[in-house]
């Protein structure tokens, strides 16, 4: 029922003609504005979830801090999406398969492998003596080629013969890591990945 209905419906039957020039027209105006309310009550309360109401995925954006420093540009909507998902599950805490998650969206495929300390009765001889500070490391090895060589005719004058790593990687890593840690990152070809397997 629109609302110019109910709101002629609360007037005292003796006192108003709902029916009067005057009276109705401010019936509907008022009528048509709580009718907008009502509709745009739907769409705020859409806000609520963003996956479903795409219009204020900017704004969700906005809060989470979203792409953050190691965005690359014209990322689809289902990518801007997915950072979305993970930047609500980020809340609960971080872990080694979060954070592997986080590398696949951002495009790579990572392993990652805490330093256990040496143990006197656990540890055997031959393992590396990774106390102190290296509990507070781990590694990420990267598959795929990272290098990027110097190509004749592609590559301007004074560019590096060739250059190791991903920066994306490197700061979607430092980026998303515990604050306390430190990630080393490691690069293996998928040739190298495959004999390791």
């Amino acid at each position: 029922m629109p609302h110019r209905d109910l709101l002629a419906a609360l007037l005292p039957p003796a006192a108003y003609d709902a029916a009067a020039p005057a009276v109705d027209l401010s019936l509907r105006m008022e009528g048509r504005e709580l009718d907008r309310v009502q509709a745009d009550g739907a769409r705020v309360l859409g806000a609520l979830r963003p996956f479903v109401w795409q219009q204020w995925l900017a704004d969700w954006e906005r809060v989470y801090g979203l792409p953050g420093p190691c965005a690359r540009g014209g990322r689809l909507l289902q990518e801007r999406m997915a950072l979305l998902a993970l930047a609500f599950q980020e809340r609960g805490g971080i872990s080694r398969a979060w954070l592997t998650r986080y590398a696949a969206l951002a495009g790579y495929e990572v392993a990652i492998d805490d330093f256990r300390p040496f143990r006197a009765g656990r540890s055997q001889a031959g393992d590396p003596l990774t106390n102190d500070a290296w509990i507070f490391a781990f590694q990420v090895t990267a598959t795929g080629e990272m290098a990027r060589v110097f190509r004749a005719g592609q590559s301007p004058a004074g560019d590096a013969l060739r250059v190791w790593g991903d920066p994306i990687l490197e700061c979607v890593i430092a980026w998303r890591k515990p604050a306390h840690a430190v990630a080393l990152i490691t690069y293996a070809t998928t040739e190298a990945a495959a004999c390791t397997v």
